[in-house]
């Protein structure tokens, strides 16, 4: 027996007026406007690239593509989330600066920094028992 259709769609995540989503994050957002969290509680935002090989065990993943301003993208669905950047080797600082801001304005529960090839190589940013630990 098939569970009975309704007529209501399921509620889509509604971007802030001038701001739109990161790569891969809409099934993400949707999911969250229905109240609906990962598994692991976990997210993973590459930021400029997107990685070669899927990565696993690390959660769901988004990207913030090059051609994106940070400060302009969406990012509140990502509250009371574990939030992982993970950053190309010699990430712009400035855009790093950006994201790491709209990212701690969302609110995570937690928001670490891995950087590759650079130490340390991974910073938390915000902690859950400290809250905010580095100003971005």
């Amino acid at each position: 027996m098939s569970a009975p259709r309704s007529d209501t769609p399921a509620p889509a995540w509604r971007c802030s007026p001038g701001r739109h989503l990161p790569a891969h994050a809409r099934e993400l957002a949707d999911a969250r406007a229905r109240d609906l969290v990962p598994a692991r509680r976990q997210v993973v935002v590459y930021l400029d690239r997107w990685p070669a090989s899927p990565v696993t065990g690390l959660g769901l993943a988004i990207c913030c593509p090059p051609a994106s301003r940070p400060d302009r993208l969406d990012w509140r669905y990502l509250a009371a989330l574990s939030v992982l950047v993970l950053t190309p080797p010699a990430p712009d600082a400035e855009r790093l600066r950006l994201l790491l801001a709209e990212l701690v304005a969302a609110r995570p529960k937690r928001l670490i920094l891995l950087r590759q090839g650079n130490m340390p190589a991974a910073e938390f940013i915000v902690s859950e028992a400290r809250g905010l630990e580095v100003q971005p």
